[in-house]
């Protein structure tokens, strides 16, 4: 035996498989008190299973590979003293798995997990296992088990930990935000459905590798490249891969990430469009050549949870139709109007149609909100947007810190507001003083002043321009997160008395 700061590590265990052939159960490790982990090979996708010692039983998390029934359970008994009664599955099972059916036979509970599809605990007392429903949007439902007193996660299939994790059918957002939730538990050790149970933060690491491949897919998506050439432009750190140089995404995953991002599957993802019930919605559409879509997204994120609003981002500009304009309460535009995807030295293109410009005029006039931000005037065709809007992109001085000064404190979007400093991009657009009321003004170190927020009722609707946020900075400062906090409730009617 070697030992380690996690007790004991037993050396491959040699026992009698199937067929009376002798091999080796593969990487078994005891992490914490009672509680055991066992590797099995390439061939079974290097996949994981364990067990735990209760007090009136031994418990089996998930099932081994490539081991008779009765020889693994001969490995399990060399290391606990209490009878094997149970079975918990983080993932629906193969009902035909030999294994599975000769635990049953034998008398071991088998408990699905996964199918429960809620939180639920198994065993009694300190020692007991609470498992959490799991969702990363496979048809196979998943859950994840934690052990509180040892503060272990066996995480399932939520996490790969080498060589590689197959992103096609799954639902990326889903499975990020199931990977926050696990997160948040503060498990010390994390045992993957796959690969390599060392390594820090391995929860982490699988968020941002999912989250960095999203964004550089998104981010193409935004400049209008086909899918060969985001294809040919993904590069992600060596860290993002735990079996390095081995892991790299494949042309399927790319394109499952490209489609998840693209419409007819944008904005609303595979739940599809919200409900009547589903309270305030937002389609929120981000990112251009020199807006990266991911701060921008991580920006506005607090605005909506602070004002319960729920968010559907996009980065494929098609994602701005009437259908879809339907379906929410809120329009929120940070992008300009220019597909570049060629370059700086090449022409680029105006995306939104005609069609797009009226079906935002029909949204807004009919009892829409629309908060427009930053560069959301910047090189869009003339036509009845702009006249929505009620300004004109006039170009920006260089990226310097400037203030913002209060121009009318009585506006609800100015509550709470006051004059503040920020490094942004000095946006100087003209605007419609006979149509919209000013709200707020900028102003350089060398006193040129100019239009930073307006808004007005435009029909039934209401819209609000705000001209900062080019910076991730800017959308964090404190000021310009209340503005946009009160522009959100203001454009929707709402009443804030924060």
């Amino acid at each position: 035996m070697f030992q380690t700061k996690f007790g004991p590590l037993i050396g491959c265990l040699f026992v009698a498989a199937g067929g009376g052939s002798a091999r080796a159960l593969d990487f078994v490790q005891q992490i914490a008190p009672g509680v055991h982990l066992a590797g099995f090979a390439d061939r079974y996708g290097s996949a994981n299973c364990g067990w735990i010692e209760l007090e009136d039983r031994t418990v089996l998390i998930d099932l081994p590979h490539g081991i008779g029934e009765e020889a693994f359970l001969a490995a399990v008994a060399r290391t606990s003293s209490r009878p094997v009664r149970s079975l918990l599955l983080t993932s629906e099972p193969d009902p035909q798995d030999e294994t599975l059916r000769a635990l049953r036979a034998g008398g071991v509970e088998v408990v699905e997990v996964a199918a429960a599809r809620r939180t639920i605990s198994f065993g009694k007392g300190p020692g007991r296992i609470e498992t959490i429903p799991c969702d990363d949007g496979l048809e196979t439902a998943a859950a994840a088990l934690y052990l509180s007193r040892e503060r272990v996660l066996f995480a399932g299939r939520m996490v790969i930990h080498g060589p590689r994790a197959d992103l096609t059918g799954r639902d990326t957002l889903a499975w990020m935000a199931t990977l926050r939730k696990l997160k948040q538990l503060g498990a010390n050790r994390v045992v993957p459905g796959y690969g390599s149970w060392e390594g820090r933060d391995l929860l982490g690491r699988q968020m941002d590798f999912l989250a960095e491949l999203r964004r550089q897919v998104g981010y193409g998506i935004s400049l209008g490249l086909p899918l060969e050439e985001i294809r040919q432009g993904i590069l992600l750190p060596a860290s993002y891969y735990p079996w390095a140089p081995y892991g790299e995404p494949s042309a399927e995953d790319i394109e499952h990430l490209f489609r998840e991002q693209t419409v007819p599957a944008a904005p609303f993802g595979r739940r599809g469009p919200p409900g009547k019930d589903d309270g305030p919605q937002a389609l929120v559409l981000i990112g251009d050549r020199f807006h990266e879509p991911e701060h921008i997204r991580e920006g506005l994120k607090p605005v909506f949870q602070a004002t319960g609003v729920t968010p559907h981002f996009a980065v494929d500009a098609r994602a701005l139709s009437a259908e879809n304009l339907a379906r929410v309460q809120l329009l929120v535009v940070l992008k300009d109007g220019m597909l570049w995807p060629q370059g700086n030295d090449r022409p680029y293109r105006q995306w939104m149609t005609m069609e797009q410009q009226e079906a935002v005029v029909e949204f807004v006039e009919s009892g829409g909100g629309f908060l427009n931000l930053h560069n959301s005037m910047g090189l869009y065709p003339e036509g009845p947007y702009l006249e929505l809007v009620g300004g004109r992109y006039e170009g920006h001085g260089p990226l310097e810190r400037f203030g913002v000064e209060v121009v009318d404190a009585k506006h609800p979007v100015i509550r709470g507001v006051t004059d503040f400093f920020v490094a942004d991009e000095q946006h100087t657009p003209s605007y419609d003083s006979k149509k919209v009321g000013l709200l707020l003004e900028n102003r350089s170190d060398q006193g040129k002043v100019a239009a930073a927020g307006w808004a007005y009722q435009a029909g039934k609707g209401r819209l609000c321009h705000l001209a900062n946020g080019h910076t991730r900075e800017s959308l964090d400062h404190p000021m310009f997160q209340r503005l946009m906090r009160n522009a959100v409730n203001w454009c929707l009617g709402v009443s804030d008395s924060r």
